[in-house]
Order: C-alpha cells, then sequence, then structure tokens
C-alpha cells in the first residue's frame, strides 16, 4: 500500500523499532487517536522538532506526563477534534477532499482498503466484527 515499514505494535515496542528504520533519527509527525498509552514511546519515537498530533483518546486521556522529553528535541504537540471546529472549516473539509481525493479515486491513483462487505441485514454481525478488531481497512454494508 506504499508503506516502507509497517510495526505491529500488539507484538513490537513500536519506539524501537522506529529507532531502527530511521537509523536512530526519529519520525517527524505523529498523528496518535489512542492516547495516554502511547504518550512516551510517541515522544521516544519523534525527531528533533518533530510533531505530536493528538486527534483522540481511544486508549485514555489521563496518564503520567514527562515534559523533560519534550524540550531536547524541540517537539511541538498540539490537539484537535472536528467537535470543536467551526462549520465554515467543516464544510471546507470534505469540499477540499472533494478537489483533492475524487479525481484521484476516479483514475485508480487512491484505492479505498476494504476488509469485507457485509449485506445490510447483516450490520449486527459487521458490527461485531468491527469490535473484534480483526479488520484491515474499512468495512462496508452494502444496500441491496
Amino acid at each position: 500500500m506504499g508503506a516502507h515499514a509497517a510495526i505491529n505494535y500488539k507484538t513490537e515496542a513500536f519506539a524501537e523499532r522506529v529507532k531502527v528504520l530511521t537509523n536512530g533519527r526519529g519520525v517527524d509527525v505523529i498523528l496518535d487517536f489512542v492516547g495516554a498509552p502511547y504518550w512516551n514511546d510517541n515522544l521516544a519515537s519523534l525527531a528533533v522538532g518533530g510533531r505530536l498530533m493528538l486527534i483522540g483518546f481511544l486508549g485514555g486521556a489521563a496518564g503520567q506526563l514527562n515534559l523533560g522529553a519534550i524540550l531536547p528535541k524541540s517537539l511541538t504537540i498540539s490537539g484537535t477534534t472536528l467537535r470543536r471546529t467551526p462549520l465554515e472549516q467543516k464544510i471546507a473539509l470534505p469540499q477540499d477532499f472533494a478537489a483533492f481525493g475524487l479525481p484521484k479515486l476516479a483514475s485508480g491513483e487512491l484505492v479505498p482498503v476494504i476488509d469485507r462487505v457485509f449485506p445490510l441485514k447483516e450490520a449486527a454481525e459487521a458490527h461485531r466484527y468491527m469490535a473484534s478488531n480483526a479488520n484491515v481497512g474499512k468495512i462496508i454494508l452494502s444496500v441491496p
């Protein structure tokens, strides 16, 4: 799918793997939707001048904070959520994606990753499948 490397965070210490993959440099940007459980590994994985963007807290928002890891690397940490985004920006987001992404989807340059397609009548099963976290890609409900 174009990735240079993939890390199974369930079986590998991702901060250590990032160090190996980047020859100790670290990465420039991390988009984190898990939150507190990955805080220390995220900071360890960032390069000097790296940026951590918090976009969710699926794993929780509270944890122990070591501010000492931020200054030596000149890290930038910020967060965002659509809930507090002004309406005009919420309207612009899909319009911007349509202008950028729809031509790429039409040409085949951008391809969605679809894990499974369920008939609408199996929506409950699709939801169970999603909750099991077994999918890689989107789960689709087909409408007859």
